[in-house]
């Protein structure tokens, strides 16, 4: 197997979903395909969520904050410059962990975890794929499976503003009792990864690598690295 490694630095959110619905596109039999990725402030809901729900749209007009909906399911995020977001995408049937969707979810975020274990021993995988650091939330994850693929992404908090998110997403759920539809967010504390020391996110994605590559047993010289936007040389 190879592994294509997708960098590209961009941190327009618009282009950036638009990477992640290509990559769902045009996956390899033989391949896994990893990337990481960085946008400018912005709020994103899961599939099935209602932003009026969960995001405070007064706040977000008023600055100018973009709200968006991504293809996966999961909850409500902040993104800017100070998170990395990991997306891994494979054949369905190509199991590394298990037939079961949640449980192959895992297995990718016990490699995330093992990455940056190495920065911070304390990090931990706790409920939905979640990973903390005393007891705060540090990344959470969302996964589906597409066009015979399996499809993970996460957000990681690095060194993200934590006060704007505070600001951005609403704490208190407000949902009618009638609604049945939406998927509702499970708030968690946050903190960041770097809250202690100052981590630099391009050894955050140095970490994570290696821990892909040796965790799907992938030689360096099998590693495929996009920069641009041609999706053609994949």
């Amino acid at each position: 197997m190879k592994l294509i490694l997708v960098d590209i630095p961009n941190f327009e959110p618009e282009i950036n979903f638009e990477i992640e619905k290509k990559i769902l596109e045009i996956g390899k039999p033989d391949s896994f395909i990893l990337r990481f990725w960085q946008n400018n402030p912005c709020v994103v809901l899961g599939k099935f969520q209602e932003e009026e729900f969960e995001v405070n749209l007064k706040y977000t007009k008023r600055n100018n904050i973009p709200i968006f909906k991504r293809f996966t399911g999961g909850g409500t995020v902040y993104h800017d410059r100070g998170n990395l977001n990991i997306t891994f995408c494979k054949e369905k049937d190509d199991i590394l962990f298990s037939k079961y969707i949640l449980e192959e979810a895992k297995g990718i975020t016990e490699i995330i975890l093992k990455g940056i274990k190495d920065l911070n021993k304390h990090c931990e995988v706790r409920e939905r794929n979640s990973i903390f650091l005393g007891g705060k939330k540090i990344l959470g994850s969302a996964v589906a499976q597409k066009n015979n693929k399996f499809f993970f992404h996460s957000s990681l908090l690095i060194n993200s503003n934590l006060k704007e998110l505070q600001k951005v997403i609403k704490w208190v759920e407000e949902y009618p009792r009638d609604i049945r539809t939406t998927v509702k967010s499970k708030r968690s504390e946050v903190t960041n990864l770097s809250s202690s020391i100052s981590i630099p996110i391009n050894r955050v994605k140095e970490k994570i690598l290696k821990n892909f590559l040796q965790s799907l047993k992938i030689e360096e010289n099998n590693v495929k690295k996009i920069y641009n936007n041609d999706f053609t040389k994949i």
